[in-house]
């Protein structure tokens, strides 16, 4: 009867035994479960400083978001206050040296081809400080520009 218990007991602290490892374990591989939380008397324990590169991490993609659209609005601006103006930049001017449809689709390709890139290369979370920083640089340069024609006259 007590070798029957032992092997009981036994095979008991082997299964606890294993559960416990399988809890402990840090790397996961492909199909692994993650770990639970520990409990200590009904309270989650945390890592504070992961919360705190969580908060860090969504006030950054936030930054980033509002610099896309600040940007995007500036130059819009930019475009709205060069309509029908003579335009200065050869570049962006219609064949009659106005500010039109050619300038917009031009501005709206550069703006393109800013953001999509951002997109593409959004799971950097490195790369959003640059991205923001370019943005709302790019953002003051058009709002100067918008500024700036709004003191220019249309012509008649």
């Amino acid at each position: 009867m007590t070798t029957q218990l032992f092997k009981r007991a036994f095979a008991a602290m082997a299964i606890l035994g294993s559960a416990g490892l399988m809890v402990a374990q840090t790397a996961r591989t492909p199909g692994q479960i993650a770990p639970l939380p520990e409990f200590t008397a009904g309270v989650i324990r945390t890592d504070v400083a992961s919360v705190k590169d969580a908060r860090h991490d969504r006030n950054l993609n936030h930054l980033w978001i509002a610099s896309m659209v600040v940007m995007a609005a500036a130059s819009g601006a930019d475009a709205a206050t060069s309509w029908g103006k003579l335009e200065g930049n050869s570049l962006l001017a219609s064949p009659d040296g106005r500010f039109g449809a050619k300038g917009v689709s031009i501005k709206v390709g550069i703006a393109a081809g800013v953001v999509i890139p951002q997109i593409l290369f959004r799971r950097h979370k490195d790369l959003r400080m640059a991205f923001s920083l370019g943005n709302f640089a790019q953002a003051a340069l058009f709002s100067g520009i918008a500024v700036h024609n709004l003191g220019i006259a249309a012509p008649k």
